[in-house]
C-alpha cells in the first residue's frame, strides 16, 4: 500500500471561531495545522474588539493556544484567475478574509506539492471557490466534516477523491515512466534463442562432427574387403585371361586360378 501524503489542515476565520481548544487539539492529530496570517491578525484584534462575548472568548483561547500548539501562520500567497475580486466592487471584511484564506490555501498547495491541503470553512463560497481551482492536492470541507474525521479517523469522501487524484498525478509524471521495466532489462541481457528454422539452416551449413569409434572402422574395412572379393569373383568369371594376368602380379600368388 502506498504511503499517504501529509495532511495540511488550514482553518479560515469562520471555522476557527466555531470551534474550541478540544477541536484544535484533535485537528493537530490529523497533520500539520495552519492558519492564514490575515486570519491570525483578525483573531488577535477580536481579543479586545469583538462585538460578541463568545467571539472574544474564542479569540483569547486561540491566542493562548497558538504559541505552544505547533500550528503555523502561513504567509504563502498564490494568485489564480478564480481568486481575483471583481473589479469595481468594494469588498467587505468578511469577503476579504475569505479571499485571503483561499489565496493562502492555494499558495500552501503550490509550495507543498507533496502534501494534501485540507481547508475547513463554514463559508460555502470559499469551499466552492477552492473546488473551482481544480488543484489535485487542495480541497475544502465544512467544519463539521473535519470534526467527524478527527474523531472517527475515517477519511471523508472528498479527501479520498483528492488522494486518488494525487496518485494519478504522481503516476503521470513518474521519473520511471517510459523506462524499460526489470523484465525488459532481463530479456535484453539474456541471449536470444534461435528460431527452429535458423537452427535447421545452421545444421545444413555446419554439419555436426560425428565421433569415430574403432568398431565402426572395423566394419567399414570388412565391408570394403567383401566388396573387393565380389568384384574379383565377377571379373574372373567374365574375363579369365585378364584376371589371371593381374593375379600373377601378386608376389605370393604362384599359379593362376
Amino acid at each position: 500500500m502506498a504511503a499517504l501524503p501529509p495532511f495540511l489542515i488550514l482553518l479560515d476565520l469562520s471555522a476557527l471561531m466555531s470551534s474550541g481548544v478540544r477541536h484544535w487539539q484533535e485537528f493537530s492529530r490529523l497533520g500539520e495545522c495552519f492558519i492564514p496570517k490575515a486570519v491570525l491578525e483578525e483573531v488577535q484584534m477580536l481579543c479586545s474588539h469583538a462585538i460578541e462575548p463568545n467571539q472574544e472568548r474564542t479569540a483569547r483561547e486561540f491566542v493562548r493556544f497558538f504559541p505552544e500548539s505547533g500550528w503555523k501562520a502561513t504567509t504563502s500567497i498564490a494568485q489564480h484567475a478564480a481568486l481575483k475580486p471583481i473589479e469595481g466592487h468594494v469588498l467587505s471584511k468578511k469577503t476579504r478574509l475569505s479571499l485571503a484564506a483561499a489565496q493562502a490555501a492555494y499558495g500552501l498547495a503550490r509550495s507543498r506539492p507533496e502534501g494534501l491541503v485540507v481547508v475547513a470553512a463554514n463559508d460555502q463560497g470559499l469551499v466552492q471557490r477552492l473546488r473551482m481551482l481544480n488543484t489535485p492536492n487542495l480541497c475544502g470541507m465544512p467544519l463539521t466534516v473535519l470534526v467527524q474525521w478527527s474523531r472517527t479517523a475515517r477519511k471523508p469522501p472528498v479527501v479520498a477523491n483528492q488522494l486518488h487524484a494525487m496518485r494519478l498525478m504522481v503516476g503521470a509524471f513518474s521519473p520511471t515512466a517510459g523506462k524499460p521495466s526489470s523484465d525488459s532489462k532481463t530479456s535484453i541481457a539474456s541471449p536470444a534463442r534461435p528460431k527452429p528454422s535458423q537452427m535447421a539452416q545452421s545444421k545444413e551449413r555446419y554439419p555436426a562432427r560425428r565421433s569415430v569409434r574403432p568398431v565402426q572402422i572395423f566394419y567399414n574395412l570388412l565391408t570394403l574387403a567383401i566388396v573387393a572379393i565380389a568384384v574379383l569373383a565377377v571379373w574372373r568369371v567374365v574375363h579369365p585371361p585378364s584376371f589371371n594376368q593381374l593375379w600373377r602380379q601378386f608376389p605370393m600368388v604362384g599359379k593362376p586360378l
